[in-house]
């Protein structure tokens, strides 16, 4: 969802764009094929390098493409999971507080991560008094389809990208292990159920 954020973004008029994340293979990724900067918030202190990349302002708008199963460090981090694992809290909103945090007064923040229940610690007094916008809400794919496979037809956008491995129907429960432990640089599995796995010079396969 963040790799298309970022695309989506270009497509939209951004001139620059900032990706945050933790596994080298996903940053790399978004430098590579969509031309962002990176940050990797286990090596880098967010908000302070958010700030120096922007001039002290903030970013005009930040984008929340995690959701409820935001990783999260430190302090909050830790109380997230505890607040989790008591049912006292249903989701973990840690990107959604770092992005109000860093957002510029006056900018815009997006979820479309999906969030499932109810949130603790969120500073919404900081959404009120740096009057920020917040937009949600599910994919209208009704909406955007067309639109999308059009720009796919002419060249605009190429989501093949992401796709990292193919792999066969047989061999989707160690697909699924391999996802859920991000290992062999796994970003995105398609499985195709009618083809035999690819060969490792045309794509990753699972061995």
């Amino acid at each position: 969802m963040g790799l298309f954020a970022i695309k989506s973004a270009y497509l939209l008029g951004a001139q620059r764009v900032i990706a945050i994340d933790r596994f080298p293979e996903r940053l790399r990724m978004a430098a590579e094929n969509g031309n962002a900067e990176t940050i990797n918030y286990e090596q880098t202190d967010v908000q302070e390098a958010l700030r120096e990349l922007t001039g002290g302002l903030g970013p005009d708008a930040c984008i929340d493409a995690v959701g409820m199963e935001a990783h999260g460090h430190g302090f909050f981090g830790t109380y997230d999971r505890v607040k989790q694992a008591l049912r006292v809290q249903t989701d973990r909103p840690t990107v959604l507080r770092e992005a109000i945090r860093a957002c510029r007064n006056g900018g815009t923040i997006s979820v479309p991560g999906v969030y499932g229940g109810f949130l603790d610690k969120v500073p919404f007094g900081s959404i009120v008094n740096k009057a920020l916008t917040v937009k949600s809400g599910q994919t209208h794919v009704q909406r955007y389809m067309r639109p999308l496979l059009q720009l796919i037809e002419n060249g605009s956008i190429d989501p093949s990208f992401v796709v990292t491995h193919r792999l066969s129907l047989e061999q989707a429960p160690q697909a699924y292990e391999m996802f859920r432990d991000k290992t062999d640089e796994c970003v995105k599995i398609v499985l195709k159920p009618w083809e035999q796995p690819a060969t490792r010079g045309e794509e990753r396969v699972l061995h």
